[in-house]
């Protein structure tokens, strides 16, 4: 039989033990574990008290975990079936908690119609992800992703300050079964990667985002300073994103800093923009690239 003390101490262990089984089973995915767990999800939309979409005073639609431009198909009357873009990787900054950023495109996750009433729960998207993982480590990487599947790392190499293009388009006349090719090139390296892949999308929206990934929660926004995106195509065509939305994110959830990000206006061409990042309440101040 176990004296008094050795029982103390065996309960002291399994309740320790236990809290910190109860944490970890609430705690989001750090990077430090495993990429594949990570998710880039459909467009957060910040509403008022009844139910609308929350805009800035000059019409910047909000939200929780995207920044960036997006066209959309109740917009345009167009459906998307291709699309490209390219953007140098941001260099992220620890500013004293892990945190995380990615840089993508897509085709759907936005808005049917202008009360986004319902959001497109379909994405297919590839990009790269930044995250601060402790004052000495920085994660850099390129990945892809199918909703409602977990993303996907790629063997593309990829390091602050490369140069990305990356596509998806949909073969023929994107008729069920659906095959869609997913590109990605390191113009700095000329290294690239590429793959085919059955999904069925409605192809109601084209965006090019700045995104606080999701990990059961919208995880902490990485302090990536400035991300500039350029030369966004559409089914071939440059995209026009002033026919569609400029979206800004605020962090409203108050963890750490509130850690947000604004977006410039448009190049003239109008297919191309900066993304900022915001360590305070007030969105920073955006220039044009």
């Amino acid at each position: 039989m176990k004296s008094l003390n050795e029982m103390s101490v065996l309960r002291s262990f399994l309740i320790c033990a236990l809290t910190v089984a109860i944490a970890g089973a609430s705690s989001p995915a750090i990077a430090g574990q495993a990429r594949a767990g990570r998710k880039h999800a459909p467009v957060e939309v910040l509403r008022d008290v009844n139910g609308d979409p929350i805009r800035t005073s000059d019409g910047r639609l909000t939200s929780g975990n995207w920044s960036g431009y997006v066209v959309a198909s109740y917009q345009t009357k167009e459906h998307y079936t291709a699309a490209q873009a390219t953007w140098t990787v941001p260099t992220v900054t620890y500013d004293g908690f892990e945190a995380w950023s990615s840089s993508w495109i897509g085709i759907g996750g936005f808005c049917e119609n202008k009360k986004c009433e319902p959001e497109d729960e379909t994405l297919i998207q590839l990009g790269t992800e930044q995250d601060a993982v402790s004052p000495s480590e920085t994660d850099y990487y390129a990945w892809y992703e199918m909703l409602p599947y977990d993303s996907i790392p790629t063997s593309l190499v990829v390091n602050p300050g490369d140069v990305i293009t990356a596509s998806l388009s949909c073969a023929g006349a994107c008729e069920s079964p659906q095959s869609w090719t997913l590109s990605m090139t390191n113009e700095t390296t000329s290294d690239s990667w590429s793959d085919v892949f059955s999904y069925e999308s409605p192809e109601l929206s084209v965006e090019v985002i700045e995104e606080a990934p999701y990990s059961g929660v919208i995880l902490p926004l990485a302090d990536f300073d400035k991300a500039t995106f350029s030369d966004t195509t559409a089914d071939s065509a440059i995209v026009n994103f002033s026919k569609g939305d400029r979206i800004v994110m605020e962090d409203r959830q108050s963890r750490h800093l509130y850690e947000s990000s604004n977006v410039s206006g448009l190049v003239p061409t109008k297919n191309g923009f900066n993304a900022c990042f915001s360590p305070k309440k007030a969105l920073a101040k955006c220039p044009k690239p």
